[in-house]
Order: C-alpha cells, then structure tokens, then sequence
C-alpha cells in the first residue's frame, strides 16, 4: 500500500524535514515517526545531509523513544551504499549510545554499524576505532544474545578495516578482548560461541600471537586458557 502512494509520501516527507529542521516543534515525534516509515520512499540525493542531521540531534535526545525512531531511521539508511559513505558524520553519536540501558537502542547501533562495514571501500578511521572498539567489549557479556552476536562480529570487522595508523593504538584494546572472548568461545548459543571463535581467531592473528593463533586454529582451547598472557 505505501508503494501506491510514493509521490504523495515523498512530498509530505520533504515539507516535514523542513518542520523538523526546526528544534523544539511540538510534533516532532510524530513528524519523525512518519519520516522514518517512508524514507525508502525518497530520493536521498538532495536531503541526506538533512536527514542525517535530524537523525543525529534526535539520537543525543533524552527521550527513550526518539532515540529509537532514529536509530531505525539509520538502520534504513545504512542500507543505502551511498548513505553508508556519509555515516562517518554520526559515528561519534553511535558509539555513545552503545553504552544505553535500552538493550534495543544498543542493537539498532551496532547494526548501523555492521551494515556501513559491509560495503567495499569503507575503512574505520584511527580516531573511531579504538573508541569503538573499547564500547564494544562490555558488551560481549550483555544479557541479550543478539547484542553479544553483533558486537563480537562488529570488533571482528574493527580490526578488519582499521587503517594502518589506527593498528597501533587498537592494540591494548584487542588484548583485553583475549579472555573474554575466550570464555564465550563456551556459550551455550551457538552462533554466540562461534562468533567468539572465530573473533578471537582474529584478535591473535592482529597481535601476531603465532602460537596462540595456532590454538584457536586447532581448537585446543584449554591450552589455549593456560596460555593467556597475566597481564594484556
């Protein structure tokens, strides 16, 4: 049904980007909330630093609810390559709703995040990363099983694209993540103890721990336990 009115949505959704480029208006929720239902309606081409901006003033707000609307917004968004490119102007924002009490606000974040680093081309910068990197080790041990899936892929992906000036700091951080991932390596959730694997596959391989790269490898986990450095 929304398809049959694309026209009439695209033109409402416009005028109400003027509205909510305006702080303060007394409906900007509800203004909101219709923009994110029609965003893959419009044309990104000539509003997307718009909606990025409205999108980005609302994640700092206080209230729970225009979070949400946001981050769903940049859900949808991300999944543009051409909007995935532009989201660098909003990192710092999503990085510190990482640490939010909403478990969903923190899944929303780390799934903008997983689907700006799917496309080609698109590094995490030297000042983002280790940031990121530090919000995302909590969340390893979060109650939801969704979050703990996507945070340990999103670190894997970190110490993927990370630009070569970003390694060297990154370092400290990825050596905190050897024990935790290693005991989620014995999750109960499968995909979560999987991913934990193979993340800390990763994590080895980027510090050069030969012969505990090897361990992981191998699957000799209790060798491995005996192994971890006292100290990262």
């Amino acid at each position: 049904m929304r398809r049959d009115f694309v026209p009439l949505c695209s033109r409402i959704a416009l005028h109400l980007l003027g509205l909510l480029s305006m702080e303060g208006h007394r409906w900007d929720l509800p203004f909101l909330a219709f923009l994110v239902e029609v965003l893959e309606c419009l044309d990104l081409r000539d509003c997307a630093d718009s909606i990025l901006e409205i999108m980005s003033r609302h994640l700092r707000n206080e209230c729970r609810e225009r979070r949400r609307l946001a981050l769903r917004g940049l859900v949808v968004l991300s999944k543009d390559p051409s909007m995935a490119r532009r989201m660098g102007t909003v990192s710092q924002r999503l990085v510190d709703v990482l640490g939010d009490a909403d478990g969903e606000v923190v899944r929303m974040s780390l799934s903008v995040f997983m689907n700006v680093l799917q496309y080609k081309n698109i590094l995490v910068s030297s000042t983002t990363a280790p940031k990121l990197a530090e919000a995302l080790l909590p969340l390893f041990d979060h109650d939801n099983s969704h979050v703990q899936l996507l945070s340990t892929q999103l670190f894997e992906k970190v110490m993927d694209l990370v630009v070569d000036e970003g390694k060297k700091p990154l370092k400290r951080i990825v050596s905190q993540s050897l024990l935790p991932l290693f005991l989620h390596c014995h999750e109960e959730n499968q995909r979560v103890a999987e991913a934990s694997m193979k993340t800390l596959h990763c994590a080895t391989g980027f510090l050069k721990k030969r012969g505990l790269k090897q361990l992981v490898k191998k699957e000799k986990l209790p060798k491995f336990g005996k192994c971890l450095p006292l100290k990262p």
